[in-house]
């Protein structure tokens, strides 16, 4: 008499469940790492940006501007850990307006006069600022603006 089976046994089926789990965990962690990766670069291309534009817009400013912003600090660019939010220069509706997701981000601009013997230079430091959740990252811009002619 033969004996003829039509249907897997308990064993069997926990033992292939185990296997196909085993080939199915790195897929998982595969997956997970790469879109933490794709959030960090997509990060750090948005603060690149975001340098870059801050930077192009103060040194439109001109020196002038920016020796009476040491001064009196009247278009309130100079900041500590600021989130990115409105407009850079608040007083200027010409100036850039940042979207929603740039509040992640928060800056740090400072302004100091170059070591030159006339002071006719202004250095300009950005510090752009975000957390991912497992460290903060930290990108920083620099230039320096200068008074040509008189």
């Amino acid at each position: 008499m033969k004996n003829s089976r039509t249907a897997f046994t308990t064993p069997e089926l926990l033992m292939t469940i185990v296997v196909f789990s085993f080939g199915l965990l790195p897929l998982i962690v595969l997956f997970q790492n790469s879109y933490k990766q794709t959030a960090q670069a997509k990060n750090l291309m948005v603060a690149h940006s975001l340098g870059r534009t801050m930077i192009s817009e103060i040194r439109a400013l001109g020196f002038e501007a920016l020796e009476k912003e040491m001064e009196n600090s009247r278009l309130n660019i100079v900041r500590t850990s600021k989130p990115v939010e409105g407009r850079l220069v608040d007083s200027d509706t010409d100036s850039t307006v940042y979207p929603e997701y740039y509040k992640r981000f928060n800056t740090s601009v400072k302004l100091e006069r170059a070591s030159t013997d006339n002071n006719k230079k202004i250095r300009v430091e950005l510090d752009i600022e975000w957390k991912e959740p497992n460290r903060t990252f930290n990108l920083g811009f620099g230039t320096v603006v200068g008074k040509y002619g008189n």
